[in-house]
């Protein structure tokens, strides 16, 4: 009898200490969920990285490329052009 009491309190205390310890299977799992929304973040800045890689290739290997970026993106002109902006 002595012996089932002490490994029923043992038992109770591990569970305890699993549920709401400090290591405890609810942490585990905001955790686990923490990571996969990391992981997440990280496959989009790598897709995100290979675009601007693509993007860095095409530019250095285009002349045409490059000046059409640098005039639609970032509005450079010819020494003799000027720009105009419309308001919507």
């Amino acid at each position: 009898m002595g012996v089932r009491l002490v490994y029923c309190l043992a038992v109770a205390v591990l569970l305890i200490g699993i549920l709401r310890g400090q290591n405890s299977i609810v942490d585990y799992f905001k955790l686990r969920k923490s990571q996969d929304v990391l992981e997440g973040t990280v496959d989009k800045l790598k897709a995100s990285n290979e675009s601007l890689s693509d993007e860095i290739r095409r530019i250095k290997s285009s002349p045409d490329y490059a000046r059409k970026v640098l005039r639609d993106k970032y509005h450079v002109t010819e020494s003799n052009e000027k720009i105009i902006f419309f308001a919507d």
